[in-house]
């Protein structure tokens, strides 16, 4: 059982990543759920730098779940669950996904995002959306706000943040009956690296947003700030 199911994970990274460019890749498979019945938690020894990148994800009201890197390709990272699952993001922005009911299954102009360039005062963003329930090719324009001054708490240490809100607002004519046309994600940046360790992000209109801490990225800001952490901490 175990076999074929890894076999699904590599077939799932094949067709997500083609055949070249590859930077990076992990013949472990992870058995990591997508909806386990309480909050997954992993220790602070467990987030080194020999093992793979691990991202805590939570859905709408949902436990929340871990998720580990399999792939990258092309500044492109793949993360991957037990139940097959896959979420491809950005620069942490999440641009495509892989067995959701609602699929993300295209997002154009993803090199003029600010979020990669961390730039956002009066910037407006534009591109095209495609989904799985049959909407193709619809236009999202977003605006970002920025923040100082926030912290976020990981395993009992304080990290300070900047906060950038992005208003999303859908614009096309919609296939169906719709009063959801204007939505919002938030990211957190750690305000002395500018590495972002944590998102809210919704994929469509009217769909539960995913809450992610990018745990790893966290783990690697600690460490190098030099604080002591006891292995066991979660």
């Amino acid at each position: 059982m175990i076999f074929f199911k890894n076999l699904f994970l590599l077939c799932v990274v094949v067709l997500l990543s083609g055949c070249a460019g590859t930077y990076r890749t992990y013949a472990e498979m992870f058995e990591l759920a997508f909806t386990p019945a309480t909050d997954a938690a992993l220790p602070f020894s467990e987030l080194t730098n020999t093992n793979p990148d691990y991202l805590y994800v939570r859905l709408g009201e949902q436990p929340r779940a871990v998720m580990g890197l399999l792939f990258i390709e092309q500044a492109q990272y793949k993360w991957t669950s037990a139940n097959n699952v896959v979420l491809v993001t950005e620069q942490g922005r999440i641009v495509r996904s892989l067995g959701l009911p609602n699929d993300l299954l295209h997002t154009s102009n993803r090199i003029a995002d600010p979020i990669k360039a961390k730039r956002f005062d009066d910037f407006e963003w534009t591109r095209q959306l495609d989904w799985s329930a049959g909407e193709f090719g619809y236009t999202v324009t977003s605006t970002f706000t920025e923040q100082t001054g926030e912290t976020l708490t990981f395993f009992g240490q304080q990290i300070k943040v900047k906060k950038v809100i992005e208003t999303l607002r859908y614009d096309n004519p919609s296939s169906y009956l719709r009063f959801d046309g204007l939505w919002q994600n938030v990211f957190w940046f750690d305000e002395t690296s500018g590495k972002l360790l944590q998102s809210q992000q919704q994929l469509a209109p009217g769909t539960p947003a995913y809450e992610i801490v990018f745990i790893s990225e966290v783990a690697r800001q600690l460490r190098q700030s030099g604080v002591q952490i006891a292995g066991d901490a979660i």
